[in-house]
């Protein structure tokens, strides 16, 4: 396993980091959960790679994980974000240094699939950033809501899985499959947060931007009895009353169990490409799957759902 000590080195050494105290900040903010991170070291060791060489295609990523986070945060107006208090102009320009920094870390590699990695950081980033223009703009639309989560939420677990395979040294058969799986992976996790966000208290950010939220857009744009005063409760959600409410006819109008129903066709997707792949360690992998939806387990108890025996089916490992 690849220690967090040794990318967190990486990233200081560089001499852009090294003069730029701002940027060492930053990094520290964020380096305390660095669990996504991690997506190349996993799927190096499922090909069978040695990940003693994947620091700096770890720290890459890592990289380009901040850069993201940081806009991200600012066009949500998210209130824990860091641009709270770096202020909206710094935290912009500090997401593009830490992006370009990736490429620099990847170009600074040897290997035949440098070309290849560096294409994929390339449409991580573009594609990144074609999902969040997507997602400011107020479409109440399922394609819309689609193509976002296609654009925004995808192509870091797409280029994490990819570039660990590449440099594990799996053929490019294997390492489109592995990608393929990680764009599955990004709308089961889209999917799952937009469920977990909807039923916390008090009301997430995603409740002002309500057509990014699978659930949230259901209950709005489906024919149910509760459509209507759905719509009416919207402009008060931040009352605690007026969201358990809102949260009840979620649950009334089969938007909650949509959000289910996707994640089980989305987990017997990625599934299947598993056991169609050939990896050295599949059960790396498999397990990665599981653990993504445990708390969706835990918040269908909580909201006594009852949990679809094609979910369980779907993630036996």
């Amino acid at each position: 396993m690849i220690d967090v000590a040794e990318v967190q080195a990486t990233f200081l050494r560089q001499p852009e980091v090294a003069a730029w105290p701002a940027m060492q900040n930053v990094w520290r903010h964020y380096d305390k959960n660095p669990g996504s991170w991690r997506l190349p070291e996993l799927s190096c060791r499922a090909v069978g790679g040695d990940v003693q060489q994947l620091v700096p295609l770890v720290t890459a990523v890592a990289c380009c994980y901040i850069s993201i986070v940081l806009v991200d945060d600012i066009l949500d107006d998210d209130p824990k974000g860091l641009y709270q208090t770096l202020g909206e102009g710094v935290s912009a320009n500090l997401a593009l240094a830490f992006q370009a920094l990736s490429y620099h870390l990847v170009q600074e590699m040897t290997g035949p699939n440098i070309p290849l990695m560096l294409a994929e950081l390339i449409h991580l980033n573009l594609k990144t950033a074609q999902g969040q223009h997507l997602d400011v703009q107020d479409v109440l639309s399922e394609a819309h809501y689609w193509a976002t989560v296609e654009a925004k939420s995808t192509p870091y677990y797409q280029a994490g899985f990819y570039l660990g395979a590449l440099a594990g040294g799996a053929d490019t058969a294997v390492a489109r499959q592995l990608r393929q799986f990680g764009q599955l992976i990004g709308k089961l996790i889209q999917v799952s947060d937009d469920l977990a966000d909807v039923y916390r208290a008090p009301a997430s950010p995603d409740w002002q931007r309500s057509g990014g939220n699978l659930a949230i857009l259901y209950a709005r744009v489906a024919d149910h009895p509760d459509r209507a005063r759905f719509e009416a409760l919207l402009p008060n959600i931040n009352q605690p009353d007026v969201l358990e409410e809102a949260q009840q006819i979620l649950l009334q109008s089969g938007a909650a169990s949509y959000c289910v129903y996707h994640m089980v066709q989305i987990a017997q997707e990625a599934r299947a490409i598993l056991d169609a792949c050939n990896l050295e360690q599949p059960m790396l992998l498999q397990q990665f799957l599981s653990e993504r939806v445990v708390h969706l387990f835990e918040l269908l108890e909580e909201n006594k759902m009852p949990l679809p025996k094609e979910l369980a089916a779907a993630l036996l490992v």
